[in-house]
């Protein structure tokens, strides 16, 4: 088989995937989105032969010659994408079919139940349901792992390459170095903007007009509203956002939209004709997520953002809204405060509650913690760490959809994205000025076309760690984003 029949063969191969996971991802949307209740059971079955379909074609023998004549080839993309065929299909051989198709149909379930348990605080309607997807987690995670840390298996899937043995030092040597700082600022910023009422219209009118200020483009997506934000690539030229909307603060709506923004750009700036290629993605989540947490926290922070946003707040909110300048916006979103819940969290407390999560789930996942024990020991550990106990259920271990969806090892990627985005906006700074100046003058353009440049037209042609190397200049490191806390919140604290 020469090169050329090779790579088309791949291709082939690839496109039915991509196919398959689009397909899946249609029906996840439609799940997150306006799926009726009681549609839920037959979604999980629908979900779970889509998996078991793509786990076989994985698997297909009849591929395995292209692979190995591509990854000889001088192409990067061609080459990555048949590094990346041989990994996926190496872990695929450990797994079988059927706990693929038993994981698709108890995730669906268990996140359907915990979208009704959530809102009443219904421990045991959540944990009848995760129990069984935990056990089945297990099982993949021990597969995965062929007789290694079952916990760096699920880790890999989203982070290659990364053990808990690495994650832990970095998470460890952060806590260290923020708790100080939340002991110092807790507190300081300004006080929450008026309760409203914020229309809930309104909230997402404005999220759509700052999805299309910073560049996302309505021709190849749309931006809906969800329980849990998310973000979904649906295949080419279809990347769906979602926000959320709270009648009595429109921040987090804002802020989510910039987060999911983020995961959306990327999704967006994959070149188009390699998005049906393995290659046409990130390489990582933490890479993912140092965008979303860009656009969040070094853009969406910012005075410069809310001065160009401001006039459209006060047009569509003229109640909640009135008297209010771009500094209060500032102040309000930039309080530190030791609250329960992640999403919400501030920049400095942030992490510590992905410190916790990681532990958590670690302990879960190796059977050092029962699944039943769990709400209790969330509930401990983030008093410890935070100095703060949720009031109830929903503001505790169920708050994030992750474990209803059976997602273990991706909350470490979040701090990975906090550190490399801090060291992009480093970068970012060097390259085309500081960020307030380019937001004041030529809006966020100039740093999407920097994002563009250095992080999404490479797609997987280059591991996490070599990419960010490339992108920013040095080696993942906690000091830019330290530094950058130190700077933010010293000036924030001094407008209250």
């Amino acid at each position: 088989m020469n090169r050329d029949d090779a790579w088309s063969r791949l291709n082939e191969w690839m496109g039915t995937l991509a196919d398959l996971d689009g397909a899946a991802a249609v029906l996840e949307w439609d799940r997150e989105t306006i799926m009726p209740p009681g549609a839920a059971e037959a979604r999980g079955a629908q979900l779970a032969t889509l998996a078991g379909l793509r786990h076989r074609h994985l698997l297909d023998g009849s591929v395995s010659d292209a692979i190995d004549v591509v990854a000889g080839s001088d192409d990067p993309w061609q080459a990555a994408s048949a590094r990346i065929a041989v990994r996926e299909r190496q872990r695929a051989e450990r797994v079988p079919e059927s706990l693929v198709r038993a994981l698709a149909e108890q995730s669906s379930r268990s996140v359907a139940t915990w979208a009704d348990a959530r809102p009443a605080g219904d421990v045991d309607a959540w944990l009848s349901e995760v129990g069984p997807l935990v056990a089945l987690t297990r099982e993949q995670a021990a597969a995965l792992a062929d007789g290694g840390d079952p916990y760096d298996a699920l880790i890999d899937l989203y982070e290659p390459g990364t053990t808990y043995a690495m994650l832990d030092p970095v998470l460890a040597d952060l806590a260290e170095r923020v708790r100080p700082l939340v002991d110092a600022l807790a507190g300081t910023g300004g006080p929450a903007l008026p309760t409203g009422p914020w229309d809930e219209d309104a909230q997402m009118a404005i999220s759509l007009e700052v999805a299309r200020d910073i560049g996302f483009d309505e021709r190849r997506g749309l931006v809906g509203r969800t329980a849990h934000p998310v973000t979904m690539g649906l295949g080419a030229g279809d990347t769906r956002l979602s926000t959320r909307v709270d009648v009595t603060e429109p921040l987090s709506c804002i802020m989510a939209l910039l987060h999911e923004g983020g995961h959306a750009l990327y999704d967006q700036g994959i070149p188009e004709e390699r998005r049906r290629t393995l290659a046409g993605d990130a390489p990582s989540l933490g890479a993912h997520e140092s965008q979303s947490r860009f656009w969040e926290n070094h853009v969406g922070r910012t005075p410069e953002f809310w001065e160009a946003l401001s006039p459209s707040m006060a047009a569509a909110f003229p109640e909640a809204a009135a008297g209010l300048a771009p500094a209060d916006y500032v102040r309000a979103l930039n309080r530190v405060e030791r609250q329960p819940i992640r999403v919400e969290s501030d920049e400095v407390t942030y992490d510590l509650h992905i410190v916790l999560r990681t532990r958590l789930e670690r302990a879960i996942i190796t059977g050092d913690m029962e699944v039943a024990d769990l709400p209790d020991a969330f509930d401990a550990g983030l008093h410890e760490l935070l100095g703060v106990t949720p009031a109830t259920a929903a503001q505790g271990a169920m708050q994030d959809i992750h474990w209803a969806a059976g997602i273990f090892g991706y909350f470490p990627t979040y701090t990975l994205g906090n550190l490399y985005a801090a060291q992009l906006a480093e970068a970012a700074e060097a390259a085309v000025g500081p960020i307030g100046a380019v937001l004041a003058e030529d809006g966020p353009a100039p740093l999407l076309a920097f994002l563009r440049e250095r992080v999404h037209g490479h797609g997987r042609v280059m591991e996490t760690p070599e990419l960010m190397r490339q992108a920013t200049g040095s080696d993942l490191s906690a000091d830019p984003f330290i530094a950058h806390l130190e700077r933010t919140y010293s000036s924030t604290s001094s407008l209250s």
